[in-house]
């Protein structure tokens, strides 16, 4: 399964960890996908959505 919301295609952006000392490592921001039974053309699906998605009201949630 991709890291990767099925609405709005966010994926993982590529950043540095900064320690205290100012070393300076790779690190990932993910995205905060939720699984999330919404309806697709009149069906219910299982989809990761993230929840910028969900909270503006992108994906009408099946129930």
């Amino acid at each position: 399964m991709a890291k990767e919301c099925a609405v709005c295609g966010k994926t993982k952006v590529m950043g540095n960890q900064i320690s205290h000392s100012h070393r300076v490592s790779k690190r990932a921001f993910r995205p905060n996908l939720q699984p999330v039974r919404a309806l697709i053309n009149g069906a219910a699906k299982r989809l990761q959505v993230c929840t910028r998605c969900i909270r503006s009201g992108k994906v009408q949630k099946a129930l």
